[in-house]
């Protein structure tokens, strides 16, 4: 087994600085009123770990930027340089430019909250952990007993081996396992919510927030919550078939039109699913931190994009439907919808 290193966990993206960065989204909207910069005002002063973040996020902008949010913020107006990108214009090489950081914010990447933000290219999360990988980054492992375990990006598992059992404790991401046959040591991935037995070979385990998602490529497994005042028999799962994995039950998967497991290949796989689900697909392959407004998030998006250029995959998604996307240099990016 691969030996543990002694790191403490550090903390991820604190919800202080979620509201921080969308008062920054919010105030270089272009529609911010006086209300919402005596809003934005109050809860400033609500705090210090409120001022804290702000100075943090205030830190790392260009100081070509800074004195034109200091404008926002007391009621001025931004030069048209701060936005990254509103409306897509009609040539698309000015168009690509546009996105990729022709006219954006450029953030700095050394000053205040480094380790914080550091996290965004390696999760510090996954420093302790056996098997990790990194942003953008798919990782296969051989494990001691001939098995295949492929890690998704920005995902994180540990080991547990021992004569009678065979434990991978899936702490974040995605893996697929391929299972050495081993009659006398049964497989287990276990996530946060319950645990997935091999009974075959080759199966998808994805940790989301508060739920499991488990896709089984070939022959099946069996699926058991992790709640132990819930008595419920184990659940089969058959190949070809997913289902979320609940802490007090098992949710078939009804819609499969799109494969689970396609980030293996690194390709993202959409069939009017929200653009919510696109970007939460493509989170674990971009530092930045990516952002949607509610009538954005809704927006259905077909296609089939490649997870490793996931800029690339916004631009295609501002140049097909009425969406623009707002970038902060290399650390925020916006989508919200054109016109609105």
């Amino acid at each position: 087994m691969p030996e543990v290193p002694a790191h403490a966990t550090p903390p991820q993206l604190d919800a202080v600085t979620e509201q921080a960065i969308d008062w920054l989204v919010r105030l270089d909207s272009g529609h911010g009123s006086d209300s919402d910069r005596r809003a934005f005002a109050h809860w400033l002063a609500a705090a210090p770990a409120h001022a804290a973040a702000w100075a943090t996020l205030q830190q790392r902008l260009d100081q070509r930027i800074a004195p034109a949010l200091n404008q926002l913020q007391t009621g001025g107006h931004a030069p048209t340089g701060v936005r990254a990108l509103s409306a897509p214009p009609p040539d698309h090489r000015t168009r690509r430019r546009a996105l990729l950081g022709g006219a954006t914010v450029a953030l700095l990447g050394a000053a205040g909250g480094s380790a914080l933000w550091a996290d965004r290219r390696a999760p510090l999360m996954a420093w302790s952990a056996d098997l990790h990988t990194g942003t953008a980054e798919r990782r296969r492992f051989v494990l001691d007993d001939g098995s295949d375990v492929l890690l998704d990006a920005r995902s994180a598992a540990d080991l547990h081996f021992s004569p009678t059992q065979r434990l991978v404790r899936l702490r974040a991401g995605a893996l697929i396992v391929q299972v050495a046959s081993e009659a006398q040591r049964p497989f287990v991935v276990q996530s946060a919510q319950g645990s997935v037995r091999a009974l075959g070979t080759r199966f998808m385990v994805r940790q989301d927030e508060g739920r499991t998602l488990v896709s089984v490529l070939e022959h099946s497994v069996r699926l058991m919550p992790m709640r132990e005042d819930v008595r419920m028999a184990p659940t089969d799962l058959a190949e070809g078939r997913s289902a979320w994995l609940q802490a007090d039950r098992v949710e078939p998967l009804t819609d499969t039109r799109t494969d689970p497991s396609a980030w293996s290949t690194g390709v993202l796989e959409v069939h009017d699913q929200p653009l919510a689900d696109v970007l939460d697909a493509l989170r674990p392959y971009t530092p930045a931190i990516l952002r949607a407004s509610p009538e954005a998030a809704r927006v259905g998006v077909y296609g089939v994009y490649p997870l490793d250029r996931p800029m690339e995959v916004l631009q295609a998604l501002v140049d097909t439907l009425p969406l623009r996307v707002r970038r902060w240099g290399d650390w925020v990016v916006y989508v919200d919808v054109r016109g609105s």
